[in-house]
C-alpha cells in the first residue's frame, strides 16, 4: 500500500485524474540496478499510477552506447516515461514532478512554500549524490592500472561528506517520505548495491535507523534494487 493516501479528490474509481492536458504515463523504460529508476518506480506507486505503467526492460551502459534506445531518447539514460500522447520524457526529477502533477501528493511533494523547495532542496542533494557516485563507480571498474588515486580520494570525500549532512538531517525526517526522502532512500540503495565496503552505517546511526524503516515500506519492498 502507499505510504500515506492521496487526496480525497484522487480516489475515483475511475481513469486517473488529470490536471490540465497532461497525458497519462504508458511505458517506463528501466532496470532493476538503476536508483534513479526506483526513485520514479516509487512515485509511481505512491501516486497510484503504477499499475497502468508498462515496465520495459532497458540496458544502457555509459561506456557503450544503445542506439536503438537513443532513436527513442537520443541521451541514452534511465529512467524515460513514455506517455499516451506520443512524447517521451528523460530524467528521474523530470519525470517525477510530472507525476505529481497528474497526481498531486502534498506528502510527497507540498504545492507551493518553503516546505516545497526544502523538498525539492532535498531531492537535487540527493541526486547530486548519486551522480558521484556513478562516476566514481565508472572509475571503480576501470582496469587497476588506468585507475586515478586521486580520484578514488576525492570522491570517496565527497561520498562521506554528503553521507555526514543526511545523517545530519535525517532524525528531522518525516514519517511519511517525501520526495526528498525517497531520493535519499534510493541513493542509500545504491550505495548498498555498488559501495558495501564503504560503510556508511557505521558512525552515522540516525540515517542509517530511518533507511531501514523506509525500505520496509511497502514501495520500497516492492523497488529494492538487484544486479540482474
Amino acid at each position: 500500500m502507499p505510504l500515506s493516501p492521496p487526496p480525497d479528490d484522487a480516489l475515483d474509481s475511475g481513469s486517473p485524474p488529470v490536471a490540465g492536458e497532461l497525458a497519462a504515463p504508458v511505458a517506463l523504460h528501466w532496470s532493476p540496478k538503476s536508483p534513479f529508476v526506483r526513485k520514479v518506480s516509487i512515485v509511481l506507486i505512491e501516486c497510484g499510477l503504477a499499475d497502468g505503467v508498462e515496465k520495459i526492460r532497458t540496458p544502457v551502459d555509459r561506456r557503450r552506447a544503445n542506439r536503438d534506445y537513443m532513436a527513442l531518447n537520443p541521451l541514452g539514460t534511465i529512467p524515460a516515461l513514455a506517455l499516451a500522447d506520443g512524447s517521451l520524457l528523460a530524467g528521474s526529477a523530470l519525470i517525477c514532478e510530472y507525476l505529481l502533477a497528474l497526481r498531486p501528493h502534498p506528502k510527497l511533494l507540498p504545492p507551493s512554500g518553503a516546505e516545497r523547495f526544502e523538498v525539492l532542496r532535498r531531492e537535487t542533494f540527493a541526486d547530486g549524490m548519486l551522480d558521484a557516485l556513478l562516476f566514481w563507480r565508472q572509475e571503480r571498474i576501470r582496469p587497476a592500472a588506468e585507475q586515478s588515486a586521486e580520484i578514488h580520494i576525492a570522491y570517496a570525500a565527497k561520498a562521506a561528506a554528503a553521507l555526514d549532512r543526511i545523517d545530519a538531517e535525517a532524525a528531522a525526517f518525516s514519517p511519511f517520505p517525501d520526495l526528498g526522502q525517497i531520493a535519499v532512500g534510493s541513493a542509500l540503495a545504491y550505495l548498498d548495491l555498488r559501495f558495501p565496503d564503504l560503510d556508511w552505517r557505521r558512525q552515522r546511526s540516525d540515517l542509517a535507523a530511518w533507511h531501514r524503516r523506509f525500505e520496509d515500506l511497502p514501495s520500497a519492498r516492492a523497488t529494492r534494487l538487484a544486479l540482474d
